[in-house]
């Protein structure tokens, strides 16, 4: 009991842990992102047009809301843990794939049973999605879900450090909660849940493939994508669609 008290302590203490204040209204990508407690910020439009324009040798804007190609390095000026990354660091949370789900109660009568429910969804996704064939998309549904964290993964405070290990080597029992406000339900959900430990993208058919990963999971459950300079930026993606981080 004394170690679970001084857990649930810890991860209050955590939950506001690397999240920038916030003025003005915050774009979708970055509601969602707040409630994984993954460090972001949003970039103003004007900025990103502008950037976009110049690089697409249009001067109007137009189209603009459809090219996402070569934003990346732009979009990680709003988080300053991303100047920090190279070979000989440690990657930060927002550097890392997570994803994540908050599972409504009329989807799962308990806690396990959420796990479980959203672990199937990411396996089967990932098998769809990976598998060149029956055979091995046969293989790959017999794979299991190293890791279930409540917290994002990567390198955070020392009290982050401390919670994601105990999940890294117990897993992480979810609560039952109000479902974030970006969910637009007054359902219940259990979650957060952070399914599995993931590095970012090596090369743009990751992205491409996590985003086909999305179309194919619940709509209970989001992807972080910390894009890949030079190719996309980062994102929220969430059934097929790619959020981003700019000022609405």
């Amino acid at each position: 009991m004394l170690r679970i008290a001084v857990l649930t302590t810890l991860a209050l203490l955590m939950s506001g842990c690397g999240l920038m204040p916030r003025t003005g209204i915050p774009s979708e990508a970055l509601m969602i992102a707040d409630a994984m407690s993954v460090p972001a910020a949003d970039i103003p439009k004007a900025k990103y047009t502008e950037m976009m324009a110049r690089q697409n040798g249009v001067s109007d804007g137009k189209n603009i809301d459809n090219t996402i190609a070569g934003a990346a390095q732009l979009i990680a000026a709003g988080d300053p843990t991303m100047f920090l990354l190279s070979g000989l660091t440690p990657r930060s949370i927002s550097a890392n794939i997570q994803f994540v789900a908050w599972v409504p109660e009329d989807v799962a009568a308990t806690a396990d049973e959420a796990v479980n429910i959203s672990s199937k969804a990411f396996i089967e996704a990932s098998a769809n999605v990976h598998a060149r064939s029956e055979e091995e998309r046969q293989k790959l549904l017999g794979n299991k879900v190293r890791y279930i964290l409540g917290q994002p993964y990567g390198e955070g405070s020392p009290v982050h450090a401390y919670v994601q290990l105990f999940d890294l080597v117990a897993d992480h029992t979810p609560n039952l909660v109000d479902a974030p406000p970006f969910m637009k339900t007054k359902r219940k959900v259990y979650g957060p849940i952070f399914i599995g430990a993931w590095g970012g993208h090596a090369k743009a058919d990751d992205v491409q493939m996590t985003l086909k990963m999305s179309e194919q999971l619940p709509a209970w459950l989001y992807i972080y994508s910390p894009g890949l300079a030079g190719v996309a930026p980062r994102s929220i993606m969430n059934q097929g669609k790619q959020y981003l981080f700019i000022e609405p």
